[in-house]
């Protein structure tokens, strides 16, 4: 897939990303004792598609510092207008996103974040699970690797949810573990196209790895705990 360079971001933007990437990577590494696992799935260059599941506000946070890279997140219309954290999302460059499955406007964004070698993060559940079950996923993910080619690394998050539940007002102290997976990639065949067959297809595959990851993450902690994960169409 060729790769366009695109414009350079406002320099405000790259300082104040940043600061925060190296405030809260350290925050993480030590109030989470942040454990990273397999992040040598993630490139060095050329787009890539984090995809992982969602239990937690403090999802993107632990996400984005285990990444080695710069992440442009996809973040929900309504959170990113949210005017007491509408600077903070327009100065980490999110993505702005509508609840609709196919928000035109923001597939050709993130399609165009990929196309110059970014790597762009978002949740194929659609929201956060309020029970910490892994839900099915909706086509997005799949949508953006069949439209701009880039590979999508699988990533499973443990302990965000313990430490900070949807219900939740302030994080607990917890051990947090991310664990990426392989690369996954659309068949060039089916590339550029919008077969919704394909992409459930895809998409039911990234759910069956975010899953083994799951079961990865649970084996290899001390005394470590398995969620349930729920049947399709929960």
């Amino acid at each position: 897939m060729g790769i366009r360079r695109g414009a350079r971001p406002p320099l405000r933007c790259a300082v104040f990303y940043r600061f925060v990437k190296i405030y809260f990577a350290q925050l993480v590494r030590i109030y989470f004792r942040l454990r990273v696992d397999g992040r040598t799935a993630i490139p060095n260059e050329g787009p890539a598609i984090l995809a992982a599941n969602h239990t937690s506000f403090l999802d993107p946070i632990v996400l984005g510092s285990a990444c080695p890279r710069k992440v442009h997140f996809l973040v929900l219309q309504s959170m990113h207008d949210w005017w007491r954290l509408r600077w903070f999302y327009w100065g980490m460059q999110t993505i702005p996103v509508k609840p609709q499955e196919a928000d035109a406007k923001a597939i050709r964004r993130a399609v165009s974040k990929l196309k110059e070698g970014h790597v762009v993060g978002l949740f194929p559940e659609g929201g956060r699970s309020m029970d910490g079950v892994l839900r099915e996923g909706k086509v997005g993910v799949a949508l953006l690797a069949a439209l701009s080619g880039a590979p999508v690394i699988p990533c499973y998050i443990d302990g965000a949810f313990d430490s900070l539940p949807p219900q939740g007002r302030f994080p607990r102290p917890a051990r947090v573990t991310i664990r990426f997976g392989e690369r996954l990639e659309f068949q060039a065949s089916e590339r550029g196209r919008r077969d919704r067959a394909a992409l459930e297809r895809f998409s039911s595959l990234l759910l069956s790895s975010i899953a083994e990851l799951k079961e990865e993450c649970g084996e290899s902690q001390p005394g470590g705990h398995r969620e349930r994960i729920a049947p399709p169409g929960v």
